[in-house]
């Protein structure tokens, strides 16, 4: 067996993923091309400012192929939306090949433990971003969806996504406004559940023909960290970006106010000393939450 681990990282390691839309769109855009391709996902993990995808099977030229239409494809829709231009995503993209068994495992454990070594979630599955919860269950973060309980607003909500995914379209910031309008924050919950369980892409039969069965795999990704020791990684502690992105949405700036590249310089400056004194953020994390090169 063999799998390829890709890493790729946001450009000069500046925050890509500020809302839930933009984890959303990703996602979506990501489970369109696996289908397309027949690509074969056992680990995922979308961080702040990187993504980790873990492929079985998958040459280096089919990699490239997806990368790239991956990038292309989001970059475009998060342009659009953030009314910003350029690059989003380093080059090039770091990638290691795995040919044992027992490394693959490591990989695997690595990558879906990105959220527990950054301080955001003490167990691996409680990171719904990465799709692991929805190998074990529909609704992990919502209360059970019953379809004809619903409200109309919600079952509008239920079958547009339901139109997306049968047409193997990824479901873009317009089409999730569309969806999200006027529901409520119980909806809310279940909608996103329902998008991420119908979009999950995680194979899992490969990952129990690894582990035997997903509750083994579970008990080995929280006994094992996991290693990664060809490529280079931000496995660092990213909880000071929920901390400052909690902060600036009490400050107002919210949906498309969070393009700080479009922001003023002398705003910008006024952020980084906020948050500076408000968080335990390192100058090298403020800089790369607020996409600035360099303060003054």
């Amino acid at each position: 067996m063999e799998a390829r681990h890709a890493f790729i990282k946001g450009l000069a390691g500046n925050g890509i993923f500020y809302r839930t839309e933009d984890f959303l769109v990703l996602i979506t855009i990501v489970s369109v091309l696996t289908r397309e391709m027949n690509l074969v996902v056992i680990g995922f993990c979308p961080m702040f400012n990187h993504i980790h995808f873990f492929f079985k099977s998958i040459s280096l030229r089919l990699l490239r192929s997806f990368i790239q239409k991956m990038a292309i494809t989001f970059v475009k829709e998060y342009n659009r939306e953030y009314a910003r231009k350029g690059s989003l995503f380093q080059k090039p993209f770091g990638y290691s090949l795995k040919k044992v068994v027992k490394i693959i495992l490591g990989t695997v454990a690595y990558v879906f433990n990105n959220p527990v070594a950054g301080k955001l979630y003490p167990y691996a599955i409680e990171y719904k971003w990465s799709l692991l919860a929805y190998l074990k269950s529909d609704c992990p973060f919502s209360r059970p969806l019953r379809k004809r309980a619903c409200r109309n607003a919600m079952r509008k909500a239920l079958n547009m996504v339901d139109y997306f995914h049968s047409k193997n379209k990824y479901l873009s910031y317009s089409a999730l406004r569309n969806i999200f309008s006027n529901l409520n924050a119980d909806e809310y919950l279940q909608i996103i559940d329902y998008i991420l369980s119908k979009y999950n892409f995680l194979s899992k039969d490969s990952l129990e023909e690894l582990y035997n069965s997903i509750d083994k795999m579970l008990t080995a990704i929280d006994s094992n960290a996991g290693s990664e020791f060809d490529l280079e990684d931000e496995y660092g502690d990213h909880s000071c970006y929920r901390d400052m992105l909690r902060i600036v949405k009490k400050l107002g700036y919210n949906d498309k106010q969070l393009n700080f590249e479009a922001i003023p310089k002398r705003e910008l400056v006024f952020l980084f000393n906020y948050l500076s004194r408000n968080t335990k953020a390192p100058s090298s994390c403020l800089k790369k939450f607020l996409h600035m090169s360099s303060v003054q």
